[in-house]
């Protein structure tokens, strides 16, 4: 049963990424998969932050960091890096440099604390251009 209420929030996560190129949504399952199994998050929580409700929940804030770590928005110290994460927004956004680098001045911004930075990160890139990196 747990297999698949897993298969089923993957499948919806994988329908709600639309913005993001089939290279991308590949390794985002690999990396959701991955994360689920080290967060421990409420699938439930998880569903409402690809929606936009960001819970401040800590096993929220662990997936998110994972996923971050993962796709090499932040290393493994929790460090920010600006140049991947603009070239997979650029990506995301097809190309749109511009936009891109709105985002990364508004949404790559640090923090002592590497999980809340990459809450933070993803919950802004989510409001301002509504991509789900979840």
């Amino acid at each position: 049963m747990k297999f698949l209420l897993v298969g089923v929030f993957l499948f919806v996560a994988l329908v709600q990424v639309k913005a993001l190129s089939d290279k991308q949504k590949e390794l985002l399952t690999q990396h959701y998969q991955q994360c689920i199994e080290v967060s421990k998050v409420d699938p439930t929580v998880l569903q409402k932050a690809r929606t936009g409700d960001f819970a401040n929940d800590d096993k929220l804030k662990q997936h998110i960091w994972c996923i971050a770590k993962k796709s090499g928005f932040q290393n493994d110290a929790g460090v920010l890096q600006r140049s991947v994460i603009k070239t997979k927004l650029k990506e995301a956004l097809k190309g749109d440099e511009v936009k891109t680098q709105e985002l990364v001045n508004a949404c790559a911004v640090a923090n002592a604390d590497p999980k809340i930075q990459a809450y933070n990160a993803f919950k802004c890139i989510y409001q301002k251009a509504k991509i789900n990196l979840l």
